[in-house]
């Protein structure tokens, strides 16, 4: 098992370093924190709203990705603006990537309802330690040392909320940015851009019981499409239990709890289903979210606690 394991992260490492290298995390709980994905979530819920998310990423293999995220957003100027940023710290292996990205979004109300335009901008800075790698050939000048590469980047987004539904369309990440550096075949490696298309709606079953579908569309460049479908039941607006299913991927088990009107949990767990299974004990993910109604800003929204 530790050949098979040994082997496996060598062939991961060699599509990360060669061909796909910096591409942005996958979480599982993205319907409580949707500024991950789309910039016009920025105030959305005329609250401030500060979220820390951890993610343990197929437990079990060595060098296998762990991200931290650390994000808040508000509105300003009579809820008609939204700031926001998101800093992130995504570590495989040898490599651990660092991302800070700062958001605004302008909201337009409708009767009932209010539509969103957001922008993004900010940088992710990748650091290689090779020095880390045991290999065979210790003069082989590629995978010597430790490098960095500094890549900028903006996206944009569009968000359409009301009290029980939501829409969105985001490409986070614009640029396709290439690594950088003097050797041929890490040059060639690039952070291909996503499409995000998420939205989700309330169904209010009886007075103690809601039903939440939802679900998240992602295309990326030079990769299969992808589609979450979640399924959500909250209790007195105190508990919420889901499913999740990512195609091909992964099945998802994930609760969340309301513990007072400023404060709720929720945490995650993926059963891999794909080949990967046999080599992992899948995923964890635990995420943390305060709110707190901002002074002289009167709410609009009914259900912050549903996205």
């Amino acid at each position: 098992m530790k050949t098979k394991k040994l082997l496996l992260l060598i062939f991961l490492l060699g599509i990360i370093i060669s061909t796909q290298a910096q591409q942005r995390p996958v979480y599982s709980q993205y319907m409580f924190n949707a500024l991950a994905i789309n910039p016009a979530f920025a105030g959305s819920q005329d609250q401030f709203s500060a979220t820390a998310l951890y993610r343990n990423q197929w437990v079990n293999l060595p060098g296998s990705p762990e991200t931290y995220t650390l994000s808040a957003n508000t509105a300003f100027a009579a809820k008609k603006v939204g700031l926001g940023f998101v800093l992130t710290n995504d570590k495989i292996a040898i490599h651990d990537d660092l991302g800070l990205y700062l958001s605004y979004a302008y909201r337009i109300k409708f009767r009932g309802g209010a539509l969103a335009f957001g922008l993004q901008a900010g940088f992710n800075n990748l650091k290689s330690d090779y020095d880390k790698l045991v290999i065979k050939d210790i003069n082989d000048p590629y995978l010597r040392g430790v490098r960095q590469t500094f890549s900028p980047n903006f996206g944009a987004g569009v968000f359409y909320s009301t009290s029980s539904t939501y829409i969105g369309v985001s490409i986070p990440y614009l640029i396709n940015s290439k690594i950088s550096s003097t050797e041929e075949f890490i040059s060639q490696a690039k952070s291909r851009r996503y499409y995000f298309i998420n939205a989700g709606h309330v169904y209010k079953l009886t007075s103690d019981f809601k039903f939440k579908p939802s679900t998240l569309i992602r295309f990326q460049e030079k990769a299969p499409l992808g589609v979450d479908i979640n399924l959500q039941l909250i209790y007195k607006d105190m508990i919420s239990i889901g499913n999740s299913y990512r195609s091909g991927d992964a099945d998802i088990l994930n609760i969340e709890f309301q513990l007072n009107e400023n404060l709720r949990i929720g945490y995650a767990y993926e059963v891999v289903l794909s080949n990967l299974g046999g080599f992992n004990q899948g995923s964890h993910e635990i995420m943390i979210n305060y709110r707190i109604n901002i002074p002289g800003l009167q709410r609009s929204v009914e259900c912050p606690s549903y996205f």
